[in-house]
């Protein structure tokens, strides 16, 4: 899926958002940019549309993460380039992973797990159980290299896939370069392109359970 973002700048060059969906933090246009427009079909397959419901998930998962939302690349005061990966397992708090470089050239990646979530009790009078996220490092500083090989690695990620399943995890990736906007997702990808992207955001940015979690 290729998007073409209409308001990602540099923060000092940010001015007042004026982009249609961009006033409104609820909407899921806040995140994204609308889907092309598709001719109905009644060919469609009778299943959940995963592009539609990864699309959602994302946006809830950017603002569930316990204190400040993660930023728009789309609307927000985003640099030139950067890239962004989540992990959402089924059953477990995910992370969000961000790694980013201003005009000056200075690149860092910060990684953040979604909050801790309650199941409640099966029945009265039973104690609630809390399933808490993993940890990562505090931000810091990538390397020449570092950055390269994301931005090699986010290069590599093409193609449209519509598989998807009730556990197992979603991988999701975003990234902003020179104003293009791109976003994918995979259900427990196969293409080690996809595997290694995500694994390898989640080693820059020191979140050491999370990728023992992982599949």
């Amino acid at each position: 899926m290729l998007l073409q973002g209409g308001c990602a700048r540099p923060p000092e060059h940010a001015a007042p958002v004026a982009m249609e969906g961009c006033g409104d933090p609820q909407a899921q246009a806040w995140y994204l940019l609308p889907l092309p427009a598709v001719e109905p079909s009644d060919d469609r397959p009778p299943f959940i549309d995963f592009t539609e419901f990864a699309r959602a998930n994302y946006v809830a998962r950017l603002r569930d993460l316990g204190d400040l939302p993660e930023p728009s690349f789309r609307c927000g005061s985003v640099p030139v380039q950067a890239y962004r990966f989540i992990w959402d397992p089924a059953f477990f708090p995910g992370v969000a992973i961000r790694a980013q470089r201003n005009a000056a050239g200075q690149a860092w990646i910060v990684g953040r797990s979604a909050r801790d979530f309650e199941i409640p009790a099966s029945s009265p009078g039973r104690p609630s159980a809390v399933i808490k996220g993993g940890t990562c490092a505090p931000p810091r500083a990538l390397s020449t290299q570092e950055w390269k090989a994301i931005a090699a690695a986010f290069s590599l990620l093409q193609g449209e896939d519509s598989s998807a399943g009730l556990d197992g995890s979603t991988w999701m990736f975003e990234s902003v370069v020179d104003g293009e906007q791109r976003w994918f997702a995979r259900w427990v990808p196969r293409d080690p392109a996809f595997r290694n992207t995500g694994r390898m955001m989640v080693e820059l940015a020191g979140c050491t359970d999370t990728l023992q979690g992982m599949e």
